[in-house]
């Protein structure tokens, strides 16, 4: 049993650092994208937590709580 729960820490220590990645690319009011169950999503960082964002949808119907990991952000086009 012992090697199962350091396999789970360890899972959970490389996702927590993926996290912390993603959030380090994130910001409030930032546009990003992510994959809903509708398809592609656009929408607005309106919050970020240690381990999910808030994000408004584009035309400000909706907020999901999304992982940071599934979030890219918009670049702009210019």
């Amino acid at each position: 049993m012992g090697s199962t729960s350091y396999i789970c820490r360890r899972i959970d220590e490389l996702r927590d650092q993926e996290n912390l990645q993603a959030l380090s690319q994130l910001r409030v009011g930032l546009k990003v994208t992510f994959e809903g169950r509708e398809g592609p999503l656009l929408g607005i960082v309106t919050k970020i937590n240690r381990k999910s964002v808030i994000v408004l949808a584009e035309d400000g119907t909706k907020q999901y709580k999304v992982s940071p990991g599934l979030l890219r952000p918009l670049r702009d086009v210019g």
